[in-house]
């Protein structure tokens, strides 16, 4: 009587003992597929985005909890894909939850690849440059060297980027520096200085929209560029998914050539085609 008391005993211990290992087994299993996908605003690793990661989001916002219980936990707090899981966050959260949007900005932000060089394409960027018929000599120095920079800028355009313009260009001695207009005129003052490559591509991707178009503008939030393609090649060509492109009215950087200094390579001038065709997919 007394052995097969025991028994049952051991065989409801051993009973409880295979289920706990299962149980745990499954959530570990669980744990582990939720966390191979990340899904934006799940921050526990549920493979929902309900109210319980609203109140996690809550704490760490409030300083109750320094992270998340899984791994991925801050990137999938990171809703607008800013690189901090701030109150920007736990507000699109809100909003989520509310009904009020049905996915996150950070689920519209390209993934990207590291391309440390770019794959030639074929532009057709072409000019024409306007020539007195009897220059003098300073005309004929300033047309010769702003041909040679115009020929090594189109270059560059239209073997990295995909972009169309017809180009008129003139020598205006009267301009300090050189202008792009949209219209696709780039007009070089006297100041040889300006009469280079750098210069000239500067200038062509004003023709193209920068800092020209009219929807450069509403493309700049708080000197910040936030046009996808643009933002997609920054990273890509970074290698840091929270590289940001900064910009003005008129300018953005890096790889504006807003300086001739900037330009330490050939790879700066292919990273600056990269980045205004990308900006020409964002519409400018």
């Amino acid at each position: 009587m007394i052995k097969s008391v025991l028994f049952k005993r051991q065989s409801s211990f051993v009973g409880i003992v295979v289920f706990l290992f299962i149980t745990a087994l499954f959530l570990s299993f669980s744990s582990f597929a939720y966390g191979a996908e990340l899904k934006y605003g799940d921050v526990n690793g549920t493979g929902e985005v309900d109210s319980i990661d609203f109140a996690f989001m809550r704490s760490f916002l409030l300083g109750h909890i320094s992270e998340f219980s899984v791994s991925n936990g801050m990137k999938a707090g990171d809703v607008n894909a800013d690189g901090d899981v701030n109150s920007m966050d736990f507000g699109l959260m809100r909003k989520y939850l509310l009904g009020f949007i049905n996915k996150f900005p950070a689920e519209d932000v390209p993934v990207v690849t590291p391309t440390p060089t770019a794959t030639p394409k074929k532009g057709n960027v072409t000019y024409t440059l306007v020539k007195v018929s009897n220059p003098t000599s300073d005309q004929q120095d300033a047309y010769n060297r702003i041909e040679s920079a115009m020929d090594k800028a189109v270059e560059f355009y239209n073997q990295y980027t995909t972009i169309t313009k017809a180009l008129t260009i003139y020598y205006e001695p009267s301009v300090s520096t050189a202008d792009g207009n949209i219209n696709g005129t780039i007009r070089f003052g006297s100041n040889r200085s300006y009469m280079n490559h750098i210069t000239a591509m500067h200038e062509i991707a004003h023709t193209v929209g920068v800092g020209t178009s009219g929807r450069w503008t509403s493309l700049i939030v708080n000197k910040v560029y936030t046009g996808a393609n643009g933002t997609a090649a920054i990273r890509a060509i970074s290698g840091d998914n929270n590289a940001k492109i900064s910009g003005d009215n008129t300018h953005f950087w890096p790889y504006g050539l807003n300086y001739t200094s900037e330009v330490k390579s050939d790879q700066d001038l292919i990273n600056h085609c990269i980045i205004v065709d990308a900006m020409k997919k964002d519409g400018i």
